[in-house]
């Protein structure tokens, strides 16, 4: 069964975000910990490798320790830091997650933010318990947003994101939308809405956070764009949105509530 979150924007306008239920966030879990038990695997026998001659001996002889020392900081960042860096500079996604076609954001339709990747990895070790993440999926089967333990705590839920691939076609050598993935009317509106925002000086929090939203929803209707720098940020993905979309920012529109 689909479940859908509903926000509103400052224009009181709907955007609704599939979330992931639990099958789908245990088949991104299952991929990280692949990844996750190869990094550790390939770090401990490169360490091995250092060690030379004593790495049969290595968990015994005293003058190893450094080694020793070694190989527990790695796998605890591996274990820790894997899933809070990739969230956070994938913006959302793991390489599990991206695999599946997943991503974690704020609950208000925001990007998530470093200190909500922190508490959300931070808290896994409950969600984990008791080794077989029983904790962590009976909250999500038993929560309107299919939130984990960690989600709870950081305001986050995941959800699921469409493939732009699927909503684009080649005529003539030119990239055009396809019906089916047209932006609606209210949709236009609400792009040509943020652009007066950003024009307006007297009102740059509501901006932010309607560029926060915007970017989440229609990055995970679109996904990357063309003439998309490897680099970018929200306000440059929405810039080449608008461009890649036509959408005249003189345009006039009124927003459909």
């Amino acid at each position: 069964m689909r479940n859908v979150l509903s926000i509103r924007t400052p224009e009181n306008v709907k955007l609704d975000f599939e979330l992931a239920s639990v099958g789908s966030r245990g088949a991104a879990v299952v991929i990280d910990m692949i990844i996750q038990y190869i990094l550790i695997l390939s770090s401990v026998l490169a360490i091995l490798l250092i060690a030379g001659e004593e790495s049969i001996n290595l968990l015994f002889a005293e003058n190893n320790t450094i080694y020793i020392v070694i190989c527990l900081l790695i796998i605890f960042t591996l274990q820790f830091g894997y899933f809070l860096l990739f969230e956070f500079f994938m913006k959302g996604s793991t390489l599990g997650k991206k695999m599946v076609g997943l991503k974690v954001m704020m609950a208000n339709g925001e990007p998530v933010s470093f200190s909500a990747c922190l508490i959300r990895n931070f808290i896994r070790i409950a969600d984990m318990l008791p080794g077989v993440y029983l904790i962590g999926i009976c909250s999500v089967l038993f929560t309107k947003r299919f939130m984990r333990i960690g989600d709870l705590a950081a305001n986050t839920v995941v959800v699921k994101i469409k493939k732009m691939e699927e909503g684009i076609e080649s005529i003539d050598g030119a990239i055009s939308l396809s019906r089916k993935h047209n932006l609606t009317t209210k949709e236009e509106a609400l792009l040509t809405e943020y652009i007066s925002r950003r024009r307006n000086p007297k009102n740059p929090l509501s901006s932010d956070i309607l560029e926060s939203q915007l970017f989440n929803y229609f990055y995970r209707k679109f996904g990357p764009v063309p003439n998309l720098p490897d680099n970018f940020s929200r306000r440059v993905y929405l810039d080449k949105l608008l461009e890649f979309l036509s959408i005249s920012p003189d345009a006039e529109r009124t927003v459909v509530q």
